[in-house]
């Protein structure tokens, strides 16, 4: 016959072994909980940088596209440097607009700048091109490389550059965790380069001003 205080012990016992166990579980839930967490966050975090360049490369080439199709009438005494300013201007106008949720998601405390530049054969003074030399023009550089010119050959083509970046550092998608030593870039930037047309720049009509 099984006396009731050996049934008290047991019932006793059984609840002390089940708050061990509880114990046993919160203190694993403690000790794996913070590897998780960081995996995550290492994924989280890189996975939006991954994000972030992907989104800055298409911005640009969608910039370059841009500054392609751009056409800009040139009126009685326009030279196509002007049209060429105009092409950069236009195209690094469509690649921030393409990136500018990074600024949003980011704060808007610093949003994606654009650089441009258009490279090609210097113009010489007879009207005619010098293949054998280079010159450049640059978005928003008043007077800088007013002596490039385009032509049809392969070594009188005219290249248009932009380059988008995003000081990802100062502005990250999400915030720093304090103490986990993850890396992540300064900036990030994406580069794309295009062939412009003469033709488009009417060099015919418009002649080799500024």
């Amino acid at each position: 016959m099984v006396k009731r205080a050996d049934i008290r012990t047991g019932a006793k016992d059984g609840r002390l072994g089940a708050a061990s166990q509880q114990g046993a579980y919160a203190t694993e839930f403690a000790l794996i909980f913070p590897i998780f967490f960081l995996v995550f966050y290492g994924v989280l975090s890189f996975g939006l940088i991954f994000t972030t360049q992907q989104s800055l490369t298409l911005a640009v080439e969608e910039g370059a596209r841009a500054s392609l199709r751009y056409y800009m009438p040139a009126a009685a005494g326009t030279g196509f440097m002007a049209q060429m300013q105009g092409r950069l201007e236009h195209g690094c106008e469509v690649a921030k607009l393409r990136a500018a949720w990074l600024g949003e998601i980011g704060g808007g405390a610093i949003t994606p700048t654009c650089t441009a530049s258009i490279n090609g054969p210097c113009l010489k003074a007879d009207g005619t091109l010098d293949t054998a030399s280079s010159c450049t023009t640059t978005l928003g550089a008043a007077g800088a490389g007013t002596s490039v010119a385009c032509g049809y050959r392969q070594e009188e083509m005219c290249f248009a550059t932009l380059n988008v970046s995003y000081a990802y550092s100062a502005n990250p998608l999400v915030p720093a965790l304090p103490g986990t030593f993850l890396v992540v870039p300064n900036v990030l930037s994406a580069t794309a380069r295009v062939a412009l047309d003469p033709g488009a720049l009417q060099l015919g009509a418009t002649g080799g001003g500024a």
